[in-house]
């Protein structure tokens, strides 16, 4: 079986030539959790650590922890150095083009000893357990048994081969959809009917980040990079044979339901 190793020494010499730690991200806080979905947030948290667990490496290369041992190829950088402020560590690290195109595709175990969240990448063999598809973002779980934040309906509509599940059941069905602001705790209640359904009034969320909605805009506008706030996720799914009307009325009930015109994001 491949190893990260072999495969990484096939695309460069520099990692066999360096000094180069492999490190595995994983945490059961919740607050963890949240920044693993933000690749900047994650970035920013990497450089920070409280031991000098980079000490004498040249180079990083970070997963993300999955279930069991799994990890998922996350990136690679460069040790510049590191500097103490208030008793931590801050690494200045810069991420390089070193083997992107298995950026979020390649899939190691990482092996008995989880734990061992740092270990050196010419000691430890990594056996790959499987390469996905570019942009793929998993198996599609149902149409209510999920949610999305803004980049991962990015990446979603961005690679619908990978996503050949998802995109046939979102553009199959029509039905009523929420988006969360999950800064404020505000929601947005929208009907997506007619042709593709589901997928192609996200489609436009994607492109846009507010879909054309006048307080999404606002939200957009004021605040640089506030779409990242945003999480997309299926209320109900409807009949394709219901008319626009029909489909708007069961909207209008949940607006209610809800509260969204009084105090969430609906204009109407």
């Amino acid at each position: 079986m491949l190893t990260i190793q072999e495969l990484f020494n096939l695309k460069t010499d520099i990692l066999k030539s360096s000094k180069v730690k492999l490190v595995r991200h994983k945490d059961g806080r919740k607050e963890y959790k949240d920044v693993l979905k933000n690749r900047n947030e994650l970035l920013e948290y990497q450089k920070e650590q409280k031991n000098d667990v980079f000490k004498g490496a040249d180079y990083i290369v970070s997963f993300i922890g999955q279930e069991s041992a799994k990890s998922l190829f996350f990136g690679v950088f460069k040790v510049n150095g590191v500097k103490t402020k208030n008793t931590k560590l801050y690494y200045d690290i810069e991420e390089v083009n070193i083997c992107d195109e298995f950026k979020d595709r390649v899939i190691i175990d990482w092996g008995n000893n989880t734990r061992a969240w740092y270990q050196w990448y010419d000691k430890q063999e990594k056996q790959i357990l499987e390469i996905l598809p570019k942009g793929y973002l998993g198996e599609f779980p149902g149409l209510t048994n999920f949610v999305l934040d803004f980049y991962e309906l990015k990446r979603l509509i961005k690679n619908p081969d990978a996503n050949r599940d998802w995109k046939n059941n979102l553009s199959s069905i029509n039905g009523i959809y929420m988006i969360l602001d999950k800064k404020t705790g505000n929601q947005y209640i929208g009907s997506a009917y007619g042709n593709n359904g589901i997928w192609q009034r996200w489609e436009q969320y994607a492109n846009t980040m507010h879909g054309g909605n006048k307080k999404l805009i606002e939200l957009c506008n004021n605040t640089n990079d506030y779409q990242k706030n945003f999480q997309y996720t299926i209320l109900q799914s409807l009949p394709s044979n219901l008319t626009s009307k029909e489909v708007v009325k069961i909207e209008n009930l949940y607006k209610e339901k809800f509260g969204t015109r009084a105090h969430g994001l609906n204009e109407n």
